[in-house]
């Protein structure tokens, strides 16, 4: 039995088998998150934003599609000549595809690295999708196809090459994830240097290689570098209320600021503490020899890794109570540790496992236990797969928040209106307004601009929005529902001077919004009105 173990274990443990591994894998990521989602979340977001770059003659008109490209310069580049050959969902699908694939890859090399079978790193990844982070919003590393996602994707293979010192190509790696998302690209440079200077005897390489490495990271990662210099030297415009403090507390509280957190993310927190803690503690005091193997450094490794991510974390904790303005939080101190945490945990956890059921006979058991834990993932996510991908089939429907009626609305306004027409819209539903109708509006509350000048007027244009033209509302009316209920509330005198304002043709609401204006279109949910 262990000679038949062996052999199958060697068959895995071959150049074809990372290939398998990797579809493996794969299969896992695409059957929870490929149909989830599309042109939902960020998507809605983002997609639009890199059409409109590479196509500027689509919505010329549109306040936020058309603002500074920011630090997404590399990922609106590449993924909006895409869409503008596949459109949205099918850009969508095949961006996912490929962002998974390198995750897969990814995870593949770093399991290989520590040792796991395959069955047992398909059990840790399956638990991680059930729960990507620990308290931080919706910071998931694949909820679909953003600038962060393709970031990630690079850092997990970056992450297998570190352990393996293969700091060069990491190097290569890590500037093109800070080019694509400079945050997720930096922060993870930052915690790597600090990796390698914690053992800096037998990881951190001699002065001409590391400036080697220095310049490869740098000549990648340029698109990152830029979009940090330009942020650091554009002044903050003076105001009243800064735009980190609209970053922060009124738009991003969910990602930012953890005293808005619910309190059972210390639980969640503190369970993959435990979780990564105890499962080290099995792996570094319960070898067989004194000796340090490759999969020992190599787990150590991560684990020491996954410490210094959490550093931000730590400081962001003992900064939220004074930091009032959102000055150091606005810069997603919780965004890498707050993945890595859970994901490490598991593979750390998956590693001590499968060393306590060591023999043949223990382990054909465990592994028997880990297919039943895979099965069952991939049975339950088939049966959601199944019914996103019928939803796939009518797109865009309920799943964009596109009902029949407001499908109708926009496909009237596109074909029946002038492309420059500008048009006031509710400020926070129907975020899909301008790339289903194809036509400029005001603001949404979802579509956040990058630069301090956007956001202090992403700000003001909610609050005229929310029927606010006086500034007589204090900041706690600065929440979606409050704007959505100004919104519906606007008289017509209010709607006349917010289209004189915004030099707006039209004003598309729910039918129950009455005003005295002439009305060009209206169906059973919503009304067009007209100055």
């Amino acid at each position: 039995m262990t000679q038949q173990y062996l052999r199958s274990n060697f068959v895995w443990r071959t150049t074809a088998g990372i290939g398998i591994e990797t579809i493996a894998i794969l299969i896992l990521i695409c059957l929870r998150q490929l149909l989830l989602g599309n042109m939902e979340i960020n998507e809605v977001d983002l997609l639009p934003l890199a059409r409109q770059y590479v196509e500027p003659n689509w919505i010329p008109g549109d306040w936020y599609l058309n603002q500074p490209v920011s630090y997404r310069e590399l990922f609106q580049t590449l993924f909006g000549r895409l869409i503008v050959s596949w459109g949205f969902l099918a850009s969508s699908i095949a961006g996912r595809l490929f962002c998974y694939s390198l995750m897969a890859w990814g995870l593949v090399l770093i399991g290989r690295r520590l040792g796991l079978h395959p069955v047992m790193l398909m059990c840790a990844v399956s638990m991680f999708l059930l729960r990507q982070n620990i308290a931080a919003g919706a910071t998931l590393i694949v909820p679909g196809i953003e600038s962060k996602t393709v970031a990630y994707a690079l850092v997990f293979l970056a992450i297998a090459l570190m352990l393996r010192q293969r700091y060069q190509l990491m190097a290569l790696l890590l500037g093109l994830a800070t080019s694509f998302h400079v945050l997720v690209g930096a922060y993870t440079t930052l915690f790597t240097l600090a990796w390698l200077i914690v053992r800096r005897k037998s990881r951190f390489p001699n002065l001409r290689k590391f400036g080697l490495i220095a310049l490869l990271y740098f000549a990648t990662g340029i698109f990152g570098v830029k979009a940090v210099i330009q942020q650091l030297s554009t002044p903050t415009p003076t105001n009243p209320i800064s735009p980190s403090y609209i970053y922060v507390f009124l738009r991003l509280p969910h990602h930012l600021n953890p005293l808005s957190w619910s309190p059972k993310w210390l639980l969640i927190a503190a369970f993959f503490l435990v979780l990564l803690i105890g499962s080290s503690t099995v792996l570094f005091f319960n070898r067989s020899s004194d000796q340090l193997s490759q999969q020992d450094e190599a787990r150590i490794g991560l684990f020491e890794f996954t410490l210094i991510s959490l550093v931000p974390n730590v400081i962001g904790l003992i900064i939220a109570p004074f930091d009032t303005q959102g000055s150091l939080l606005q810069y997603y101190l919780f965004r890498i540790g707050d993945v890595m945490l859970p994901l490490n945990a598991w593979l750390l956890f998956a590693c001590a496992v499968q060393q306590i059921f060591s023999n043949a006979k223990k382990q054909q058991i465990l592994f028997l236990i880990c297919t039943l834990i895979v099965s069952t993932f991939v049975i339950t996510s088939f049966h959601d797969f199944q019914k996103n991908f019928q939803s796939r089939l009518t797109f865009p429907n309920e799943a964009q928040k596109v009902d029949p009626q407001w499908k109708n609305m926009c496909d009237w306004i596109r074909n029946n209106t002038p492309k420059d027409a500008v048009f006031v819209s509710p400020p926070v539903e129907f975020v899909n307004f301008s790339w289903l109708s194809e036509r400029p509006t005001i603001a949404k509350y979802k579509l956040l601009a990058q630069t301090k000048a956007g956001i202090l007027e992403w700000y003001e244009r909610l609050r005229d929005l929310s029927g606010d033209l006086n500034r007589v509302n204090s900041l706690n009316s600065f929440q979606p529902q409050l704007l959505t209920d100004g919104y519906n509330s606007l008289t017509t005198a209010q709607a006349k001077i917010l289209m004189a304002r915004y030099k707006a043709s039209y004003l598309v609401t729910r039918i129950q919004h009455r005003l005295n204006l002439p009305v060009v279109y209206r169906n059973q949910l919503y009304v067009l009105y007209k100055e």
